[in-house]
């Protein structure tokens, strides 16, 4: 069988037989494969602790009828900061479903795959999981062609920096509508123009500038309805994780 090196991040993997493991990769080189590590859940296995759920490396792998075959991996990241707080675990682990629901197999974009990469990073580091999740959707709906209009109505076109009007955002239309044209979709969230401002920003923003940026409360709890529910609306389900992480803000605030 045909050998091939990727670089990868752990999306999902489950138990199979007595002592393997199917795992889902998204890989840089790639997209999205699945691939069995034979023996992975023995105690002695060097591909046990590798093929857990956000491990990043290089993995070798040989081309298979149905399923790769994991035969080496040489693990880069495994995030000890982000599985030892539950906020941050269940943010990223958001993160890689997210990407799971939208991306089909064998479709390789090395532009999500650095986002990932670099959201994972910046979890490890001292910031804020809900941050570094609001920007990772913002873009990554971007690069897989759901961009929410953020800098005008979708109705009358004004731009929401030449105007002083307010805007609330509709999931179904994908962007902002202003209160000057009429009723209002019935879907309409209302945002803060500083929360739109915020959104704005983290739809272009590089890793230091995240770092930096400081939100209130109340703008990020605005930015998190807004893309909750477009993304629902987009991925016509709500996402198991995202369920996890309301129920997980309720009952344990960060």
């Amino acid at each position: 069988m045909p050998l091939y090196n990727a670089y990868a991040i752990v999306l999902r993997r489950f138990n199979f037989g007595e002592t393997d493991r199917i795992v889902t990769l998204y890989t840089r080189e790639r997209g999205k494969v699945s691939g069995i590590a034979k023996g992975a859940r023995k105690p002695v296995s060097r591909l046990a602790g590798a093929t857990e759920v956000l491990t990043f490396g290089k993995f070798q792998l040989a081309n298979g009828r149905t399923l790769d075959v994991i035969s080496q991996i040489d693990v880069k990241g495994s995030f000890p900061q982000i599985r030892a707080d539950l906020h941050k675990s269940a943010h990223s682990m958001y993160l890689v479903e997210l990407l799971d629901r939208f991306i089909e197999e064998q479709e390789a974009n090395h532009d999500i795959f650095d986002l990932l990469l670099s959201a994972l990073y910046l979890m490890e580091r001292p910031n804020d999981p809900e941050l570094i999740t609001r920007m990772f959707e913002l873009q990554f709906m971007t690069i897989v062609g759901y961009k929410p209009t953020l800098d005008r109505c979708l109705r009358c076109r004004t731009l929401t920096d030449s105007s002083d009007t307010s805007y609330q955002f509709s999931p179904s239309l994908g962007g902002l509508v202003c209160r000057n044209c009429g009723h209002l979709p019935e879907d309409a969230i209302p945002i803060s123009q500083k929360a739109l401002e915020t959104m704005k920003s983290l739809q272009t923003a590089e890793a230091p500038d995240v770092e930096r940026m400081t939100v209130t409360q109340t703008d990020m709890d605005q930015i998190t309805r807004v893309m909750r529910w477009y993304i629902r609306y987009r991925a016509e389900r709500e996402l198991k994780s995202m369920e996890f992480l309301q129920t997980l803000k309720s009952t344990h605030p960060s």
